[in-house]
């Protein structure tokens, strides 16, 4: 049974508009006070004070889960990466990209970041034949992130340098994709570079060999036996002979006689 003074439902009104905590009961109140209103139950002096209530309480309950989602995810945001290990990462990145495992008129296309990327796939196609590593794993060997790792993949795709061909199980799960590099002047650029660094190491054998291998021909050391008056005369004496006999001898150590 509806109250017969007009005044009645205002309070009430006010304080269900305060307590109110969710959006469905401000839409509630609200409504009630519009009906309220048309049917005169509510003045249009009250109406315009519950007016601004109700917005106010609409725009602080839509800020309330607002404030405590930014207050949650600021504690689960990433921690910063170490200067060290920054500085570490950026090393690698640009030794990978120096490293001249890409043409360079295919590079000049690339950043750093990528150009490590592509090294890293390079190296895996020389060893291999293909890379079949995962993104996480060329990422940390090109010291970059992830979302770069997959830029750099996606461009080199875009380009005609590489081929990617998904390894899918099932339709939750799938192995790391297959990478080949199909650019025909990339291909021979790799090829040189092994030839050349495997005639590199061949050149290294051959010198160690060479300097570790005794020598077969020595030269033959030549060993003379001085003369000796005092052993030429007992030797005469000995013998029988008048004269004395003077002999000098060159003798090599082998038992040659080069001079007698």
């Amino acid at each position: 049974m509806l109250a017969t003074i007009r005044t009645a439902y205002g309070p009430s009104l006010l304080a269900r508009l305060l307590a109110a905590g969710t959006h469905q009961q401000v839409d509630e109140c609200a409504k009630a006070a519009w009906v309220l209103n048309g049917e005169g139950l509510i003045a249009d002096e009250e109406m315009e004070y519950l007016a601004p209530v109700i917005e106010h309480r609409r725009k602080s309950i839509g800020a309330g889960p607002r404030a405590v989602q930014a207050k949650h995810c600021a504690r689960h945001c990433r921690p910063a990466i170490p200067l060290q290990k920054r500085a570490a990462c950026w090393l690698r990145r640009r030794g990978l990209a120096k490293d001249c495992i890409i043409p360079t008129s295919l590079a000049q296309a690339f950043t750093v970041s990528k150009l490590a990327v592509l090294s890293v796939i390079a190296r895996a196609v020389m060893e291999r034949g293909q890379s079949t590593m995962s993104l996480p794993e060329i990422a940390a060997r090109a010291g970059v992130g992830c979302t770069t790792a997959r830029y750099a993949i996606r461009d080199a795709a875009r380009k005609g340098l590489i081929s990617v061909s998904e390894n899918r199980v099932n339709g939750f799960w799938n192995r790391p994709n297959t990478i080949k590099i199909v650019c025909g002047r990339w291909l021979r650029w790799l090829k040189e570079r092994a030839g050349y660094g495997a005639a590199r190491k061949s050149a290294g054998r051959a010198t160690d060999d060479c300097q570790f291998t005794p020598l077969r021909k020595p030269i033959p050391t030549i060993e003379i036996v001085r003369f000796n008056s005092q052993s030429a005369i007992l030797q005469g004496s000995i013998g029988g002979a008048s004269s004395l006999c003077c002999r000098a001898c060159i003798e090599l150590r082998s038992g040659e006689v080069l001079l007698e």
